[in-house]
């Protein structure tokens, strides 16, 4: 952690626009303009090359842990993902997955120290107080998942942070609802944004509905999903190849990078048409598909690797570009969208006994793709119903695969046929990185490590 914390003064804080410069807190949130320059920074340092979501990080790993993705390449890092047998001194894990998050991390928290005395609008205090509030909690809630119990960190302070011990998952859960529920109170329903690219009220409450789901808090849950489907803001486009553009009606919040496409067109689609794509979707997860689910058709691409016919996601369709001029992107990075509030609820209907309820939400998704609605009646059906429209729908976005099959007691059943000899149930942690228990005593590791 101190190697971490140390990458940034205790008096210095955080990139504005460019000229990127450094200034004193008090400069920095000294009027409106700085200060929502300040939190801009927050954005470009999620999106960072090798951060935890850029290069497909998330996505990219948690697939190749899942049953999701296999890589046709063999980078250590890839196989030991996809081979659930991870070193305790893996580059990816310790670079991209926990510095970068706690690098995020430190970024939202010296937003909200500077906000503190900030001598800005207080409307817009309000609004970059609950953004940042936002960051940190989606960061903290891929850490708990990946790693389990981890150090919570809520201060710039390096002297603080440098020996502290890893936190209950229980505990970060209680800091995430509080931070989530300030963030609502903060934020408003309108954009602050050309675009959804930075938070509103409405995607405080799509995390918050989420961290509610994974603890099993199933009414609230379902009243987090429900105000963000009821709002009317939000319609699932009838096409399927429209829900990742810059306009799609179904986004909750996105993230754009300046004169790029996204790092998951990126991962994805072969640079060029003579390439392998470096990620191929399993058999198993091909299979799981429907004859005429049009996610298969419209959300895969087809290619031939010795002789064999492959697929691979084609949810984004814009991949590298390499011109000197590359236009503005037509895609934005999709952190949340309205289709998982539908699954959300459905879920957590079920859960209450609402099976009616959670019939039709499994439908709105279902007859979206193409298909007859559900003949899941039982809360048994229709709980492996939810969870396999989770998976096809939520392919190769954000981990959800993989923290589905976690949350829900699932990744034994599931992986142990699959990854044969490969697995073990200790492998659905990610190991804490060998460095990282080198810079802090206090870290323990995770069993099976």
């Amino acid at each position: 952690m101190l190697q971490l914390i140390c990458l940034f003064s205790c008096k210095k804080l955080i990139e504005v626009e460019p000229p990127v410069t450094q200034l004193e807190t008090k400069q920095i949130f000294q009027n409106d303009q700085s200060a929502v320059a300040a939190v801009s920074g927050m954005y470009r340092q999620m999106l960072l090359t090798g951060s935890i979501i850029t290069n497909g990080g998330i996505t990219r790993f948690c697939g190749l842990s899942a049953d999701e993705l296999m890589n046709t390449t063999s980078p250590d890092a890839d196989d030991e993902f996809r081979n659930n047998a991870i070193q305790v001194r893996n580059g990816s894990v310790s670079g991209s997955l926990w510095q970068m998050a706690y690098k995020n991390i430190y970024h939202a928290n010296a937003v909200l120290e500077g906000l503190e005395n900030a001598g800005i609008t207080q409307s817009l205090k309000k609004q970059l107080q609950g953004e940042a509030l936002v960051v940190r909690s989606l960061n903290y809630f891929y850490l708990i998942q990946l790693f389990g119990d981890v150090p919570l960190v809520l201060t710039t302070d390096y002297r603080l942070n440098q020996s502290i011990s890893r936190t209950r998952i229980s505990d970060i859960y209680v800091q995430l609802t509080t931070d989530l529920l300030r963030a609502k109170s903060l934020l408003v329903t309108t954009y602050p944004s050309a675009g959804r690219v930075r938070p509103n009220k409405f995607t405080a409450a799509a995390l918050l509905a989420r961290v509610y789901l994974y603890q099993k808090d199933w009414i609230n849950a379902e009243k987090q999903a429900s105000e963000i489907i009821n709002s009317g803001v939000y319609v699932l486009p009838a096409e399927l190849n429209n829900c990742f553009l810059s306009g799609s009606t179904e986004t909750i919040w996105s993230l754009i990078q300046d004169r790029s496409n996204t790092s998951e067109g990126q991962l994805f689609i072969p640079a060029f048409s003579f390439l392998k794509p470096p990620f191929i979707l399993t058999d198993t997860l091909f299979r799981s598909f429907e004859m005429n689910d049009l996610r298969k058709s419209k959300w895969l691409a087809s290619t031939t690797i010795n002789g064999l016919p492959v697929y691979y996601p084609l949810k984004y369709k814009k991949g590298a570009d390499f011109s000197s001029t590359p236009p503005a992107p037509t895609e934005y990075y999709v952190v949340f969208r309205l289709a998982e509030q539908y699954l959300i609820r459905a879920e957590a209907n079920v859960n209450l006994g609402n099976n009616a309820a959670c019939q039709a939400d499994i439908n709105v998704i279902r007859q979206r793709a193409g298909l007859p609605v559900t003949m899941a009646t039982s809360k048994n059906e229709l709980l492996l119903a939810v969870e396999k429209e989770r998976q096809l729908e939520l392919f190769a976005e954000w981990g959800h695969r993989w923290l589905d099959l976690k949350r829900t007691d699932r990744a034994n059943h599931v992986l142990s046929g699959i990854k044969t000899t490969n697995w073990q149930a200790t492998d659905t942690l990610f190991p804490i990185p060998f460095d990282q228990i080198m810079l802090n005593s206090s870290l323990t590791q995770n069993a099976g490590y």
